[in-house]
């Protein structure tokens, strides 16, 4: 079967439903592909905490009264915007809620393939229907872009695993782990992993862990208001005010991050919003996890049913087994890495070192194709990494969408082999009318 509709969007997590949310104020007919907060309940292990603080952490609709305050105030929980250390059951929670008030037209399937043909592009769907649409929103998150050192690429799962790769931490009980890396994912794992019984080591490239400050410890007028204000935290870590204010900039605008040069945006890229560990996480780490800074593991191998690292460190090289090992080694963009996507599509797109160049309304070099989230970091900045670059990013999109969709609604074009009556429901429960598209449809077959 055959179905069409205005605008697809791929990917149900907090960009998605956000989008969605956005798109039905503005009475663009649309749906969208994938199952609410995914990869947030599936593979994010149970009792992880967001980094983000709670204000920095709310999915976004055009009328309010969606955030993660209402949503405790809804379950009659007690709110903080900082300090409210939000376990990523309740997040999930949050986010199924916000799509069931908010998103009733969503489509649990997968995007098994993607092309463009005659002006639209054609999603095949892993429930063996098509889909065929006129613009297509890509807001899919991380998971396709986990990046291992050299030496671990070689060795299969289960042995060296992504920390993407795996939700419950359960299995790791009474096993001994190394986790590599330096970041909240690789510190929350450690503490999780401890607490459930695993013998865990943390291997650390940088010469420390770089802990954030708590939010009261900050001195000074000017650097408590600006970081009070800035949803990314802090970023460099610095106490002048410029550098606080530009951090300001590309966490509240970052439209203002797009106008730089790529040199720039390269370089903000590499020296802002590096590895480091929330101040909250610091207890239940030191003391109880052992850490090994300034590591690299130059070669890795199984051994009668064990995993062997050969570390190089300050002291040497040494060997290290274990029963597995994590790598919590950061996600690089390569839109390649979406297996869906049409190799005439790839060829098309103006890439940046594996990531899309956006225009300002965060549409790719092929026109009506969006792409949300961290993948557009290279064109918007460190703030679309997290959840708080919705706030900026879904609006802009909503309303470039919503202005195409106006202008070309009375020369709509049927899509080829669409099934019409998709047209007319503009997607399945969604409640908006898609009359003009219709009535185009109509007197295009007169």
């Amino acid at each position: 079967m055959i179905s069409s509709t205005d605008t697809v969007i791929v990917g149900a997590g907090p960009y998605g439903l956000s989008t969605s949310a956005y798109l039905t104020e503005a009475g663009v007919p649309h749906q969208v592909l994938g199952l609410p907060m995914h990869a947030w309940k599936n593979f994010t292990p149970p009792g992880m905490l967001l980094r983000s603080e709670a204000f920095a952490s709310n999915l976004y609709a055009p009328g309010g009264g969606y955030t993660v305050e209402d949503y405790c105030r809804h379950i009659h929980m007690e709110y903080k915007p900082v300090g409210l250390h939000l376990p990523v059951e309740m997040f999930v929670d949050y986010g199924q809620w916000f799509q069931s008030e908010l998103v009733a037209h969503i489509r649990p399937v997968e995007v098994q393939d993607m092309c463009r043909k005659d002006g639209y592009f054609r999603l095949g769907l892993s429930d063996g229907s098509s889909l065929v649409a006129r613009r297509v929103v890509l807001s899919l998150g991380l998971k396709a872009f986990g990046q291992a050192p050299s030496a671990l690429r070689g060795v299969p799962k289960p042995y060296v695993l992504h920390s993407g790769d795996f939700g419950d931490a359960m299995w790791a009980r009474g096993k001994e782990i190394v986790i590599v890396g330096g970041g909240q994912s690789a510190i929350g794992l450690a503490a999780l992993m401890g607490q459930v019984g695993a013998r865990v080591r943390l291997l650390v490239r940088g010469e420390a862990v770089n802990w954030s400050k708590e939010p009261r410890t900050s001195s000074g007028i000017m650097s408590r208001l600006l970081r009070a204000r800035v949803g990314l935290g802090r970023g460099w870590d610095s106490n002048k005010p410029w550098l606080l204010a530009m951090s300001y900039m590309l966490s509240e605008y970052p439209a203002s991050f797009h106008k730089l040069s790529l040199q720039h945006r390269q370089r903000i890229l590499e020296t802002s919003w590096g590895p480091s560990g929330a101040w909250w996480l610091r207890d239940r780490v030191e003391g109880k996890i052992e850490i090994s800074t300034r590591t690299e593991v130059s070669h890795a191998e199984v051994r009668s049913g064990r995993v062997v690292l050969e570390v190089d460190s300050g002291n040497g090289t040494s060997a290290i087994s274990a029963d597995h090992v994590v790598l919590a080694t950061g996600f690089k963009v390569d839109m390649a890495r979406h297996a869906f996507i049409s190799s005439e599509i790839l060829s098309s797109l103006s890439l940046i070192d594996g990531s899309p160049d956006l225009t300002s309304n965060f549409e790719t070099s092929v026109r009506d194709l969006y792409v949300l989230g961290p993948a557009a970091a290279m064109s918007f900045g460190p703030a679309l990494r997290f959840i708080y670059g919705a706030r900026c990013a879904v609006p802009r999109v909503a309303r470039h969408i919503g202005g195409r969709f106006k202008r070309e609604a009375g020369r709509f074009a049927a899509p080829p082999h669409a099934a019409t009556p998709e047209l007319a429901n503009g997607h399945a429960g969604s409640g908006v009318h898609a009359g003009g598209v219709l009535q185009a449809v109509e007197r295009n077959a007169e």
